[in-house]
């Protein structure tokens, strides 16, 4: 195990918080406004990972109209972030985990594809103490993971080079990624997506829990 990591970044719903329930139950109540169905909650694990407006688009019926699509989406946008915390909740190990790392000297950050003011708004409710020196999303103008412009972008503002970011996500988009900007691909088992699917779209390593990350950031 020979890396010298100055960095650690960690994608957030799924990987930091569990957020299907908040993120399920408002696609449900913005289906409902235009008359849809809603969905199970193990059907929302596989819609979500590419932003809300590809899981809205997935949670539609087929064959909905752009207009109707847009309109559910533009009810969730503002229904969400004042719902976004009612049954959020952390993962085991991770509060102790951050805590650890930053203490041990580590630049930590967050890159999710969520829309941005909701995730700065997730991230100061569940860590108070503020331990990430950035928190960046979906904010209309940097393309979406797994598209590498954040990345870049990423690395400037982190002063790193890639091979000193640790990237942790729970999906097959932050696997793909981390692989295209040459950080170290960390699979998160305990998310959304299938350990199968992590490792086709290139993870370095998979890991079952957040205290499994610790020995690979000494």
């Amino acid at each position: 195990m020979e890396h010298s990591f100055r960095a650690a970044v960690f994608d957030l719903d799924g990987t930091l918080l569990d957020t299907l329930y908040d993120l399920g139950a408002c696609a449900d109540e913005a289906l409902r406004q235009y008359g849809f169905p809603g969905h199970t909650m193990e059907e929302y694990r596989s819609y979500i990972g590419n932003g809300i407006p590809k899981l809205i688009a997935r949670a539609v019926p087929e064959g909905t109209s752009d207009e109707k699509i847009q309109k559910v989406l533009r009810f969730y946008l503002g229904y969400y972030p004042v719902h976004c915390a009612e049954h959020t909740k952390l993962f085991p190990g991770v509060a102790e985990t951050i805590r650890e790392l930053r203490r041990r000297g580590y630049t930590l950050a967050v890159l999710s594809n969520k829309t941005e003011a909701t995730a700065k708004k997730i991230i100061a409710e569940y860590f108070p103490d503020a331990p990430f020196c950035l928190v960046w999303g979906n904010n209309g103008v940097r393309p979406l993971k797994p598209a590498t412009d954040a990345g870049y972008s990423l690395l400037q503002e982190l002063s790193c080079k890639p091979e000193e970011v640790f990237y942790l996500g729970d999906g097959d988009t932050d696997m793909a990624f981390a692989s295209r900007m040459g950080f170290f691909a960390a699979g998160a088992t305990w998310g959304y997506r299938p350990e199968q699917a992590l490792v086709e779209a290139g993870a370095d390593r998979l890991f079952s829990s957040m205290q499994e990350i610790l020995p690979y950031l000494p």
